[in-house]
């Protein structure tokens, strides 16, 4: 008889397809939180910021300087890690803990394929929000008085808004590890974004490329300063990190997709270690 049972239990379906599946339920599911609302009226900060120095800054704003300090020192710091909480972490720690993650075994699916389901929704999440919200800060340097728009500014543009998705990507899969491995994983992702962070990604010496903010940051091209009043523009508003050896922007790039990787690899093999059941 146990034979018989054996021989009728559907065998797993295949991991794309089931990554696939569980996507795409896991995007619904994030999509339906209010949470979102929260995360989309903080992303406005940088359309508000625009709007403040469009408004009040007394000498010229270039929009080129504009658009690098706001990828430099607003969504990289801030934003980006805030929305990768929000998203990545419970993505992971909250089915398992309300004990919900195991209704996705109604056929059987690799451990692998639904944690890569659930990441890969929620990093599509935070990169829709990051990019509506760089396409919002486009509209008001456009309708705001920041002169001209031409090819190079178009240009700078995408480059922050890869660099910006990159980083949604990163931090998104980074504390999605923390949700596969710790039971409260917001504790060690503000320790990292807020704690860890901060402080060595400004020291002076090689120990500052273990942070994900320095490698973002190192991507982030600034435009040639050209007369005092944009120095003095950036001397206000702006707090550079100390000067040191360049990073080459090869580096940085390999630096974040191999944290991707480690990341999302680390989070397979913790859900797999994890004991599932309908009490979390």
């Amino acid at each position: 008889m146990s034979r018989d049972a054996d021989a009728i239990v559907p065998a797993p379906l295949p991991d794309l397809t089931a990554a696939r599946i569980v996507a795409a339920a896991t995007w619904r599911e994030l999509l339906r939180r209010r949470r979102l609302l929260s995360l989309g009226v903080l992303l406005l900060l940088p359309v508000l910021l625009l709007v403040a120095v469009s408004l009040w800054y007394p000498g010229e704003a270039p929009a080129g300087l504009l658009l690098a300090l706001l990828a430099g020192e607003i969504y990289i710091p801030f934003l980006l890690p805030i929305v990768a909480m929000a998203l990545g972490a419970p993505a992971i720690s909250e089915p398992i803990a309300e004990g919900t993650l195991v209704y996705f075994w109604t056929r059987p699916l690799n451990r692998p394929a639904l944690y890569l389901g659930r990441i890969l929704a929620a990093a599509l999440v935070a990169c829709a929000m990051v990019l509506l919200s760089q396409a919002a800060v486009f509209a008001t340097l456009l309708s705001a008085d920041f002169g001209g728009v031409d090819l190079a500014l178009v240009r700078l543009h995408a480059e922050m808004t890869v660099v910006t998705l990159l980083g949604a990507v990163g931090y998104t899969a980074l504390f999605g590890c923390f949700g596969a491995g710790f039971k409260r994983p917001l504790v060690p992702a503000i320790l990292f974004a807020f704690g860890w962070e901060p402080l060595v990604a400004n020291i002076p010496q090689r120990i500052q490329e273990w942070t994900l903010r320095f490698h973002l940051r190192n991507l982030v091209h600034w435009p040639a300063e050209q007369t005092t009043d944009i120095r003095g523009f950036l001397e206000t508003l702006l707090n550079r990190a100390l000067s040191r050896d360049p990073v080459p922007v090869w580096h940085s790039i390999l630096v974040l997709v191999l944290v991707i990787a480690v990341s999302t690899a680390a989070g397979v093999v913790l859900l797999r270690r994890r004991q599932l059941d309908r009490q979390g």
